[in-house]
């Protein structure tokens, strides 16, 4: 088989409903333009001064940013890449957030977004318990996932130290590293302190 038949073969079983003109020669370029371009025009409109990031930081940015093809998260990797080149930022741990985000499936981002929302209250230290079953409840019904996906989902969660579990394991809370990505995913650092 050529390597034309393989991206015959990639482009026929791809979900490809959320993108136009969709070739595997150019997916990756165009996905990682996508974001940058988002991410720029957030920073040229809001006039947020900039600053430079390693360049290892900005290579994996397009390399693994490339790979995502769903808006929601898209969006997210933009506001990841704004923030990570926004000037007053502090935080210098971008290149750990993007590995984050490139491993992170879709659910996995959702609900830590969900615990962020309703395990959090005011400050990162000021995170409640929540219980596992009602999570478990709100992602079957929320992101249609089945329980072993959803298992699955909390088990990776906990083994990247980005949930936490109680002693009797029946309650779950957003851990400092999660809480910490998910700001740095969801809300542009430049308007936030603005």
């Amino acid at each position: 088989m050529s390597v034309q038949d393989n991206y015959q073969f990639l482009e026929h079983v791809a979900d490809t409903t959320q993108t136009n003109n969709f070739t595997f020669d150019n997916w990756q370029q165009l996905n990682s333009h996508t974001i940058i371009s988002m991410a720029r025009k957030f920073l040229v409109n809001n006039s947020i001064a900039v600053r430079k990031i390693p360049l290892k930081t900005i290579y994996a940015f397009i390399t693994d940013s490339g790979l995502e093809s769903i808006p929601k998260q898209q969006q997210r990797w933009a506001i990841l890449f704004a923030n990570a080149v926004t000037f007053d930022n502090p935080c210098n741990q971008h290149l750990t957030l993007v590995k984050i985000l490139r491993d992170a499936s879709l659910e996995e981002v959702e609900i830590l977004h969900y615990l962020k929302k309703v395990s959090f209250i005011e400050y990162e230290t000021s995170r409640i318990w929540i219980k596992t079953k009602g999570i478990e409840q709100w992602a079957h019904k929320a992101l249609n996932c089945s329980g072993i996906d959803i298992e699955i989902i909390l088990e990776n969660l906990l083994m990247k130290r980005l949930v936490e579990t109680s002693k009797s394991g029946e309650e779950i809370r957003i851990a400092p590293l999660g809480m910490h990505f998910i700001l740095e995913c969801e809300t542009p650092y430049g308007l936030k302190h603005s």
